[in-house]
């Protein structure tokens, strides 16, 4: 954006026969150019699992008439994740040696040009947050005609992701270290969603182990009976919120 600015001078002026006449002048013109940088940051992903990765891209585009120059970037980002090392690439060119979080130099961006930088994040593993923040810093230096080098630092957009885990856990039990033909084995199986997201649509298998025989009608999910369910061939279990559990018991003969 220009910004011009003129001057106007208003005034009566005295002739010989001492009539007098309005006169006017105005000045020159002069502009300043307002700055124009745009600076736009992206991802790939709007959540990450456990261990999953983001790519970010931030694409600088000049649309002042200066010369950019002395440009450093750097990326501000939140608990929950990291940067990938080795992973930034500047104009379609892998820069394995830079640092998002330390900076680095960019080149000179001309009137009109841009510049693209992308690199990949990852999200702790184990979830340590429920989102993860991040934006970027561009600084650069331009050559005021009046003022001499000029320097200014602006900030992108914040990109958030929703960090989630899928994590269950299943631990199983057996009432016997050691037992006789004939007797039964207890098993019990606790279900535990361990994760940040509802398990749903849940089906509990368990092949009857080779040398025992299911015991009929043995089958309790917390605690109630369910006497037509057979382990072998499978059966449902309750939805599951985040950090719910069911627990499953059945037994077998020992034949």
């Amino acid at each position: 954006m220009i910004i011009p600015n003129q001057s106007k001078i208003n005034f009566d002026y005295v002739l010989p026969d001492q009539s007098t006449l309005a006169g006017e002048q105005t000045s020159n013109i002069v502009q300043t150019e307002v700055l124009s940088v745009t600076k736009v940051k992206s991802s790939d992903k709007t959540f990450l699992n456990e261990g999953e990765q983001a790519r970010q891209t931030v694409v600088f585009t000049n649309q002042s008439g200066a010369l950019l120059r002395e440009l450093i970037f750097r990326d501000t980002m939140s608990a929950g994740a990291g940067y990938l090392p080795g992973s930034v690439v500047v104009n379609g060119v892998s820069q394995p040696s830079f640092d998002p979080a330390v900076g680095f130099a960019l080149a000179d961006i001309p009137a009109g040009g841009s510049a693209t930088v992308e690199y990949l994040i990852s999200a702790n593993n184990p979830k340590t947050n429920d989102t993860v923040a991040n934006s970027g810093d561009l600084t650069y230096t331009v050559d005021d005609p009046l003022r001499g080098p000029v320097t200014a630092t602006e900030s992108t957009n914040e990109i958030t992701l929703a960090l989630i885990s899928t994590r269950i856990s299943v631990v199983k039990s057996v009432d016997k270290a050691y037992a006789f033909r004939g007797d039964n084995l207890h098993y019990t199986t606790v279900i535990t969603n361990t994760g940040s997201l509802d398990k749903i649509n849940l089906v509990f298998t368990d092949p009857i182990p080779a040398g025992t025989s299911f015991v009929p009608g043995s089958v309790r999910i917390d605690g109630v009976s369910y006497p037509a369910y057979q382990p072998g061939s499978g059966f449902p279990l309750p939805d599951l919120a985040a950090g719910q559990a069911v627990t499953v018991e059945f037994d077998v003969e020992v034949n």
